[in-house]
């Protein structure tokens, strides 16, 4: 008697019981509690709570440091006269290379640029990218 091989599948199934790998899994976990919930809300980066969201967004790859100074002293002044704050700054941050470009970028922030920023801070969670925040000119205060 030649049986289909789905017959023979069907067979053998039925005197060899599987498992249910899913079910075990499910009994194994460990139940959400609200002091567990509460463990995982207090990892999270503090950085990032306070971290304004860009209004604009630069990218440097490629420049020297010169050029980066330039470019990002270009980008202030026309965030200034549109009235917008935040800025991203892409420099880069595996790249040996581009390490020149954050240090003038920092250098600047730190002397030149210091009466203009707010803050200037790595993004949390990227350090290929920082956020500056621009102090903008007050309603009534005009500068030549």
């Amino acid at each position: 008697m030649n049986l289909p091989d789905e017959e023979i599948q069907r067979k053998w199934l039925e005197h060899h019981l599987v498992p249910d790998k899913d079910a075990a899994l499910e009994s194994a976990k460990k139940p959400v509690t609200k002091r567990s919930a509460q463990k995982k809300q207090r990892r999270r980066n503090p950085a990032a709570w306070e971290m304004p969201l860009p209004d604009c967004e630069t990218d440097l790859h490629g420049y020297s440091g010169a050029e980066a100074e330039a470019l990002i002293e270009g980008q202030m002044k026309a965030m200034e006269s549109a009235k917008l704050s935040v800025l991203r700054i892409i420099h880069g941050g595996g790249n040996p290379g581009y390490g020149n470009v954050k240090k003038t970028i920092d250098r600047c922030v730190r002397t030149v640029w210091k009466h203009r920023i707010l803050f200037y801070k790595l993004e949390p969670d990227n350090a290929g990218s920082s956020i500056l925040k621009i102090k903008l000119p007050a309603a009534g205060n005009k500068s030549k």
